[in-house]
């Protein structure tokens, strides 16, 4: 029997208390499954949404109930920026490549899912953003370096299907406008997913469509957030797209993404 599984990455940045709420009852709204939520961090708004999402009842009547979600937040010990997912389905593993004094433990949260018997291996990727610094640009590389190492292990010895995605803060080279302020190490990180057996979900369906998910001050549209799923995922593919709303609103700076998969 084949069932619908959703999933949606959003980045929420770092929210304040009150525009937490403002994104949980959006979230709320949902029909997805798995929640990949970026630009997290121990912080007040963050946390409230871990304790919400997580919560098992709060009354004589409601207490032992099942969470409304069940909750993956890796935090680490430098309070750097990272990954928080929200599962439906019960989370059978987590994993990372990361030590937990490393400042980037938790922006990679790499959790198996119990999808109706089925092993599905969800990855939620914040990948840090650069300006023109060598040191910006130097932490970004070797954070690249380290995860698709790591990557490449687990494409290797995998034996279940995975979905990965998150705010990826790259572009694919054919990227309409093109930024001549992209690195090629940056487009050769993009492409490095193929080669370890992934598709870009959103290029398979779309193959010519210009969609952003997030616009700066100058209007200068980029196509930052990203689902990759593995190959043998592709002919299961039913839909993916950006959801705009979420900047409209607005509640976040980006905008939403949601892939559905019949498997």
């Amino acid at each position: 029997m084949m069932n619908l599984l959703r999933v949606m990455t959003l980045n929420i940045g770092n929210p304040s208390l009150q525009r937490a709420r403002r994104q949980i009852s959006w979230i709320e709204s949902r029909e997805e499954d798995v929640f990949v939520l970026t630009e997290t961090k121990l912080s007040e708004g963050c946390l409230y949404f871990e304790e919400y999402f997580g919560e098992v009842g709060l009354t004589l009547f409601d207490y032992g109930t099942p969470p409304k979600f069940h909750v993956f937040f890796p935090k680490s010990n430098t309070g750097d920026l990272g990954v928080m997912v929200l599962s439906r389905f019960p989370i059978l593993q987590t994993k990372t490549c990361f030590d937990e004094n490393d400042p980037f433990f938790s922006r990679l949260s790499d959790i198996v899912v119990d999808f109706h018997g089925k092993k599905v291996g969800i990855m939620g990727l914040y990948v840090p953003s650069r300006d023109a610094s060598p040191e910006k640009i130097k932490r970004k590389k070797q954070f690249a370096i380290q995860y698709l190492s790591y990557l490449k292990q687990v494409s290797a010895s995998r034996t279940y299907p995975y979905i990965i995605c998150g705010d990826l803060n790259i572009l694919e080279e054919r990227h309409i406008p093109h930024y001549h302020n992209f690195l090629k190490w940056e487009y050769d990180f993009y492409n490095r997913f193929q080669h370890f057996g992934y598709v870009d979900a959103f290029r398979l369906l779309h193959p010519l469509a210009n969609e952003y998910s997030w616009v700066g001050r100058t209007n200068d549209g980029y196509r930052y957030d990203h689902c990759f799923i593995s190959n043998e995922l592709s002919k299961f593919l039913v839909k993916c797209d950006y959801i705009h709303e979420t900047r409209k609103i607005p509640i976040t700076d980006h905008s939403a993404m949601t892939v559905t998969l019949e498997i």
